[in-house]
């Protein structure tokens, strides 16, 4: 598997795991082709499309051993930061079934699997039932999406802001505005009868805090140990 330590946001706690934006992603997704910030970092850093690409063909063996590196290392594991569970425009079943029997490898082998946590627009069953090893959370966008996601057993959700009803678009450059912005969003919102906690790195700043946390700021650790849902204001 080809993995990178962490980035800005999820901070070096984690390892992260991706896979080719668009070639697995379902086409239903709202941000595909529509402002999708793992699409811009394909566009701008060549490298991280080639990187995604590699992780398509997967053996059950390199997962555990990413898996086992994860847990000597003390590190969490961040699963498709670009892409997701498809190929080919249907669920990966090989794919998901591989990380499975991985997972089922390493526990049987005597060691407690890393944390691990994914978001996914694929509302599937099949998805819902890694939560055995796993947080998995359903991204989305408004409540026929929630609707669609319960209807598949999903029980953790990540909702994107992208109608901006929660929230404006955060404004692109650090100053008063963004401050504001910042300082505006709200801790708690009910959406569709569930209780979210907007994340706690776009509401402090990843200054503050990150994913899983840096030298410089602290661990939320909130999706990485599937605890809340989480808001993802628009920014």
């Amino acid at each position: 598997m080809k993995v990178a330590d962490g980035n800005a946001k999820l901070g070096t706690g984690c390892i992260v795991v991706s896979r080719p934006v668009g070639d697995t992603c379902p086409i239903t997704c709202a941000f595909l082709g529509d402002g999708c910030y793992a699409e811009a970092t394909e566009r701008q850093y060549k490298n991280a499309r080639e990187a995604g690409f590699k992780n398509i063909i997967t053996e059950i063996g390199r997962i555990r051993a990413m898996i086992i590196d994860a847990i000597n290392r003390g590190k969490s594991i961040r699963w498709h930061e670009r892409g997701d569970w498809f190929l080919d425009g249907k669920l990966d079943e090989d794919y998901v079934n591989n990380v499975c029997v991985a997972c089922e490898s390493v526990i049987n082998s005597g060691y407690t699997l890393p944390d691990m946590w994914f978001y996914t627009h694929i509302y599937d069953a099949r998805l819902v039932a890694l939560e055995k090893y796993m947080a998995v959370y359903a991204s989305v966008h408004n409540n026929d999406d929630m609707q669609a996601a319960k209807a598949a057993g999903f029980k953790l959700f990540a909702w994107c802001d992208s109608d901006m009803k929660i929230a404006p678009k955060r404004p692109k450059r650090k100053g008063p505005k963004r401050d504001a912005w910042h300082k505006a969003l709200p801790k708690l919102v009910v959406l569709s009868g569930e209780t979210f906690v907007t994340c706690p790195e776009i509401r402090k700043g990843r200054d503050f805090v990150t994913c899983t946390g840096n030298k410089n700021s602290r661990a939320c650790n909130m999706c990485v140990n599937g605890r809340k849902n989480v808001l993802f204001p628009c920014h």
